[in-house]
């Protein structure tokens, strides 16, 4: 999105009295220079930039690929584009989609170590205060630690290999995806996924993490009949 700029008409009346008077005496000298009243040359007055609109754009996309971002003090979801070098920059775009919903993450096309991702429409509408038009998302890496998204953070698009869970121990109850770190506190993880098996089905004799796990989980409950959603069997390890 391109922001908006800003017009102004500063100097247009002193630029009409110039023309005006180098039509009427004939004088005056070219490159953009006039003798003053010492005889010497001066150079003529340039004109003031405009200022910069509430979201700077360092590029043609607002938050394209290998761009940075900052948070909006006070602005929850709401990100500025700032240079990669500003002492303000917190995250770098990984990935830029120009379609598609930020929500929910889990369904984004994000890589697994994506430590989060902002709502385009709904960010550039918190800071110009307009209303979010459209769709578009940016996948996010922190430029420095922690990264939910590496293995075991706590976070990132999906469960993957290395992740932890917390499981209340109930039946058919779908996990959580939590820190590693967090063992042993109210809600903490409970086990370590090992593997992870796509398009599977969990019930009968067969064990489909092959007995190598100490518990067995899917993402969603058993009683969801969403297809659209892919069934995946998670293999996990106790802490």
């Amino acid at each position: 999105m391109t922001p908006r700029s800003r017009i102004t008409a500063a100097g247009t009346a002193a630029a009409v009295a110039v023309a005006a008077l180098a039509l009427l005496t004939g004088c005056g000298k070219a490159n953009g220079y006039h003798d003053d009243a010492s005889g010497g040359e001066s150079a003529a007055p340039t004109a003031t930039p405009p200022s910069p609109s509430v979201n700077p754009s360092y590029g043609a996309l607002y938050l394209d690929d290998h761009e940075c971002a900052a948070p909006e003090p006070g602005q929850k979801d709401a990100y500025r584009e700032v240079p990669c070098k500003s002492p303000e920059a917190v995250a770098q775009v990984t990935l830029r989609l120009e379609s598609g919903s930020a929500t929910p993450f889990s369904e984004t096309v994000c890589a697994e170590h994506t430590d989060f991702v902002i709502d385009v429409p709904l960010s550039l509408a918190l800071l110009e205060n307009t209303r979010p038009t459209g769709e578009g998302y940016a996948c996010m890496r922190n430029l420095k630690p922690p990264h939910p998204g590496d293995p075991g953070g706590g976070g990132g698009p999906r469960i993957e290999v290395g992740d932890c869970v917390h499981s209340d121990g109930k039946e058919n109850n779908v996990v959580e995806e939590v820190a590693c770190r967090t063992k042993g506190k109210k809600n903490g993880a409970t086990h370590r996924i090992i593997l992870i098996l796509k398009d599977q089905m969990v019930g009968g004799f067969n064990d489909p993490c092959d007995y190598k796990a100490d518990a067995v989980f899917t993402e969603r409950p058993m009683f969801d009949t969403n297809l659209s959603k892919a069934d995946r069997v998670l293999c996990g390890k106790k802490l």
